[in-house]
């Protein structure tokens, strides 16, 4: 079977539902990650609304999909948070890395480190005849 063969088979839809996957998937493994670098690189603590315009330009994230994973890190001890006044509106929730949030930021990064590796070795050296993806 040759690729015009196979491009007969696979429909844009289904090529559009698995990057949506794909996406969705890395999003969740790296978004503890990238929210406790957030913290960890403040000069202060910080409310939710503070760290998604700080993601806004690197991310098509929705602001609220952030809530839960902070609540999540807070419950495990990554994080502390307290609750403030606001100047305007009801009180808000500010967030910082605890010391073991900055323990295990440093194992995470070398583990990223890692796979980022692996990942970028794995799709730049193809073994001879390896099929080009156009």
């Amino acid at each position: 079977m040759n690729n015009a063969d196979i491009d007969v088979f696979v429909s844009k839809e289904s090529v559009e539902l698995q990057v949506k996957k794909l996406k969705k998937e890395l999003s969740s493994g790296t978004s503890a990650l990238v929210l406790l670098n957030i913290l960890n690189n403040a000069e202060e603590p910080l409310y939710g609304y503070q760290i998604a315009k700080s993601l806004e330009h690197v991310s098509s994230e929705k602001q609220g999909a952030i809530y839960p994973v902070l609540r999540n890190m807070a419950a495990k001890g990554l994080l502390e948070s307290n609750m403030l006044p606001s100047e305007s509106g009801p009180p808000r929730k500010y967030f910082n890395i605890s010391p073991l949030g900055q323990a295990v930021l440093k194992e995470w990064i070398a583990i990223w480190e890692q796979t980022q590796s692996f990942v970028n070795q794995s799709i730049s050296n193809k073994p001879s005849g390896a099929k080009n993806v156009k």
